[in-house]
């Protein structure tokens, strides 16, 4: 059985209360990232390490390709293999059109969630003064 307390005594524990686990919000990231250039798999991952989304942290690889391929298959974003002359191919990915509204809706959506934890965050500090 999972101790629930586990998450608050154990350093390694990478748990939501932290701030980890914050996947969701992987997807307008990328989206900014490629909104503001093209770029392969392994520049978007450092481009999101350097982001203060992972405080230093190091960014889960497949989560990243995971959603790449997700946002690539809703047709949000698109890809093409880029050989150069020397090293193997890469390929680069850019934002669409759909892409590009997908992450003006996620402005509305993340105010809304700002609004929300303003909120939470006010009733957690009045219930524990």
């Amino acid at each position: 059985m999972l101790n629930k307390d586990l998450c608050l005594d154990d350093k390694n524990i990478k748990c939501s209360c932290k701030g980890y686990n914050l996947d969701k919000l992987l997807q307008p990231n990328i989206l900014i990232i490629l909104a503001e250039q093209n770029m392969h798999g392994y520049m978007i991952i450092h481009e999101l390490e350097n982001r203060s989304m992972f405080e230093d942290e190091k960014a889960d690889n497949t989560g990243i390709y995971r959603t790449l391929k997700t946002l690539e298959d809703r047709g949000m974003v698109r890809s093409e293999w880029v050989i150069e002359e020397a090293g193997p191919a890469k390929k680069n990915y850019m934002i669409t059109d759909k892409g590009l509204e997908c992450l003006s809706n996620w402005i509305s959506t993340l105010e809304l969630y700002n609004k929300k934890i303003d909120k939470i965050i006010s009733d957690a500090k009045k219930v524990l003064k």
